[in-house]
């Protein structure tokens, strides 16, 4: 097994990979501390050697979910994201196609292939379940995905969109982008940064993993698996694969993830998050039982009906499906 290490970036720059790819989890970059200059100085004209910036101001929006760049080359340091619809400030556009725009109090980058002057148009929003589909009922969703308790090889979903390019069930899709509008009439912004992966895709997120840890920290493949294996499923074993688990997170913590917990954010979903089916999947305390480190930003839709009881319990699902 000699596969390339993988590359976690929290979301792509559209055309860098495929929405799968945008779903793996964690980035080790942080925001830069900036200071965004006075709203009367126009852009710098040249940014680097071998391109200019023309000054210039415009609204416009994302097309597609896309990432934020300390400067205009997809080597850059990723600084944020723009999700499909998201408003951007441009103050300028590079000779090579990169609008230079104002986010979270500074100037940075995007693409200018993946912004428009024309506000892309909401997405059809009506359920349609098809019929004999695996989910009959509210109560099919409230069952245990595991590393020991795989997905059947029959399991068979539909997808639909959630936030910019991320997908989950259709029915606990519906609910998400239900819970992220509540949100945000609160004042709250949720971020996606994973939704729905294909098992064929875990399968390689989870090989190169383990096969990074054995080049470079020189474990045996037992080693590398049992230590992978604490943060990420074994394919076939992992909720996302199910389509049934949205990571999120806020802007501003894209490299140390237990500080969502310390956010507004967080404590939004730990109040409101049961209301729209969904659950903290792997809570503090309980990584002996569910096998997993502790993930404030991971939340598993099990149905409404079920979703206030399992958190008011103080169990995870494994005790309380027993």
């Amino acid at each position: 097994m000699n596969l390339p290490e993988i590359s976690t970036a929290p979301v792509s720059d559209a055309s860098e990979t495929t929405p799968e790819e945008q779903t793996a989890l964690a980035e080790t970059t942080a925001a830069p501390e900036t200071t965004a200059p006075p709203e009367s100085a126009p852009p710098e004209a040249t940014a680097a050697p071998g391109y200019t910036i023309e000054a210039l101001s415009a609204k416009l929006y994302a097309t597609d979910t896309l990432n934020v760049r300390e400067f205009p080359t997809t080597e850059a340091k990723i600084v944020g994201q723009l999700n499909v619809g998201d408003e951007a400030e441009a103050v300028g556009l590079t000779s090579h196609g990169w609008y230079q725009i104002r986010y979270d109090g500074g100037v940075f980058f995007a693409k200018a292939d993946y912004l428009s002057a024309e506000k892309p148009a909401e997405p059809e929003e009506q359920l349609t379940v098809p019929e004999n589909y695996y989910f009959a009922s509210e109560d099919d969703y409230f069952f245990v995905v595991n590393k020991e308790k795989p997905l059947p090889e029959d399991y068979s979903i539909e997808t639909s969109f959630v936030q910019g390019s991320y997908e989950l069930e259709i029915v606990a899709a519906q609910h998400c982008r239900e819970m992220i509008e509540a949100a945000a009439r609160d004042g709250i912004d949720l971020k996606v940064l994973s939704a729905y992966r294909t098992v064929n895709y875990q399968k390689k997120l989870f090989e190169r993993n383990v096969n990074s840890r054995m080049e470079d920290d020189g474990m045996t493949y037992e080693e590398a698996y049992a230590d992978v294996s604490i943060n990420i499923a074994p394919p076939g074993g992992s909720e996302h694969n199910a389509g049934l688990a949205v990571d999120i997170i806020d802007r501003n913590h894209w490299d140390t993830y237990e500080a969502f917990e310390d956010t507004p954010e967080f404590a939004w979903l730990s109040e409101n998050a049961t209301k729209f089916g969904f659950i903290l999947r792997y809570p503090k305390g309980k990584e002996d039982i569910t096998g997993y480190i502790y993930e404030p930003w991971h939340y598993r839709y099990v149905g409404v009906k079920y979703a206030s009881d399992v958190m008011n319990s103080g169990l995870c699902l494994e005790e309380y499906i027993g």
